[in-house]
């Protein structure tokens, strides 16, 4: 009868650790699970006996990813409502996709068979946290915080990505571009009848 073989308690944590440093900036093609097996001092055969491949391995890494990207978020939407704090939540936003340019790519398309991004409304429970405080503090005039939060996020996301892969580096000042879009978006929130005017 064949034995089957034990690991170490803690491999599985140190495979996603190691995992999610690598996919910080690298695509999950280019990740070598020879060369991220050996460093955690184990075998392929470990992550397959573990996760049962790398799809596996992957979709934990995003799972752990969006909970370091929503943390913060959550954090700001118990802070005192005000409109500082909002686009204080556009800059964590920007900050971490940013910091992490692969990851910020790859959790919004991990589960998708097409490529593109996969809604789910989780994603947006902090910001719908924020800006329902804000709404009962009186701050913003009274919207539907789905429907707000997802266009906030359109935008905010079609910036970060313009930013990132089709804007020339240097070619236009982002900062201060971005500090515009969030007072643009903010303001549009505040005062909706902008709009037609």
């Amino acid at each position: 009868m064949a034995r089957v073989k034990t690991y170490p308690d803690d491999l599985r944590d140190r495979l996603v650790a190691e995992a999610f440093e690598r996919l910080r900036h690298e695509h999950p093609d280019t990740v070598s699970l020879r060369e991220l097996a050996a460093s955690c001092g184990t075998s392929t055969n470990a992550i397959y006996s573990i996760f049962g491949g790398k799809d596996e391995l992957i979709n934990q890494v995003c799972r752990e990813a969006r909970a370091e990207f929503a943390g913060p978020h959550y954090r700001l939407a118990l802070e005192e409502p005000s409109l500082a704090v909002l686009a204080q939540s556009g800059t964590l936003y920007r900050s971490w996709a940013h910091a992490n340019p692969a990851l910020y790519r790859l959790i919004f398309n991990a589960g998708s068979t097409t490529g593109r991004s996969v809604l789910n409304d989780e994603w947006f429970h902090p910001i719908r946290l924020l800006l329902q405080r804000l709404i009962d503090h009186g701050v913003l005039r009274p919207h539907d915080t789905r429907e707000m939060a997802l266009s906030l996020w359109a935008s905010t996301h079609g910036f970060v990505l313009l930013e990132m892969d089709v804007w020339p580096p240097g070619v236009l000042d982002t900062d201060r571009l971005y500090e515009a879009h969030l007072r643009n978006s903010i303001g549009t929130l505040l005062d909706p009848e902008a709009l037609h005017a």
